[in-house]
């Protein structure tokens, strides 16, 4: 595979999960972490009460009262949807460029089987 379209993935599709099991690379788990942020309830068709809908709830008239709020929230799902990592709640942040009408959210980690510590870093623009 190309170097090109290796980038586009977040695992290397010449190698065979079935055989080396789990995978528990950071790039991998910032797209799960991705994945069920960016999934309204209900999108999952077998799974109701998978995702969390972010993009829908991150501009209804955000303040620090329910921006604390959100991120407890979010880290509620990660902990529900995502097992292979501890989430650093203390350091998650969500950051607004108002001038640039777009937040930055931040959620530190850690990969539990490896003990590396990563984050999470999504730019989110609005579309007005």
């Amino acid at each position: 595979m190309t170097k090109k379209a290796a980038d586009k993935w977040a695992y290397d599709l010449d190698k065979d999960p079935i055989d080396q099991g789990e995978i528990w690379d950071a790039d991998v788990i910032n797209q799960s972490i991705e994945m069920i942020l960016a999934t309204n309830f209900g999108e999952r068709l077998f799974i109701p009460s998978f995702g969390f809908g972010l993009y829908s709830r991150i501009f209804e008239n955000l303040n620090s009262r329910n921006a604390e709020s959100l991120l407890n929230e979010i880290a509620n799902s990660l902990k529900k949807w995502e097992d292979r990592i501890i989430v650093h709640e203390g350091g998650m942040r969500i950051i607004a460029d108002v001038d640039r009408h777009k937040f930055v959210l931040i959620i530190p980690y850690t990969i539990k089987r490896m003990n590396i510590q990563s984050e999470f870093k999504k730019q989110i623009f609005s579309n007005s």
